[in-house]
């Protein structure tokens, strides 16, 4: 998917939020992920899907720091992460991939693993805080 039409989803979604559930393909995980995931966690996928709840969640958390654009980061961070974990909680009965990028400061990205249907869920993004400066300091 281009980033064009995951923006318009974006768009569409936080224009309208009380919108049924509706979820698209964001994109497919390259092969160097895909093995890196079954090799050091037995878990194959392939392809990338976000829905209108987890953005509309990960946009308007202010704690998640998130700027306008960042969603648009998920489908990269996926394909070429810094880091990539299972978490020990599962989420829905799923597994979750954690993974995180460098991309002007550290994004999470949070994925549920459905291994059946083939693909990931993002479910949560944030960005860690940005480290400020302070006026006063000299």
């Amino acid at each position: 998917m281009q980033q064009i039409e995951l923006q318009d989803f974006i768009n569409e979604t936080l224009n309208n939020r009380k919108a049924p559930h509706k979820w698209i393909k964001i994109g497919i995980v390259n092969n160097k992920t895909q093995n890196m995931i079954e090799r050091k966690f037995g878990l194959k996928v392939s392809k990338i899907h976000i829905d209108n709840s987890s953005i509309i969640h990960a946009i308007t958390q202010t704690h998640h720091n998130l700027e306008s654009d960042d969603l648009l980061y998920t489908v990269n961070i996926i394909n070429s992460p810094d880091n990539i974990n299972l978490s020990a909680k599962k989420y829905k009965s799923c597994d979750v991939l954690i993974f995180k990028k460098d991309i002007y400061g550290e994004i999470t990205v949070l994925t549920e693993v459905h291994t059946k249907n083939n693909y990931l869920l993002v479910f949560d993004v944030w960005r860690l805080k940005k480290a400020r400066r302070d006026p006063d300091a000299t």
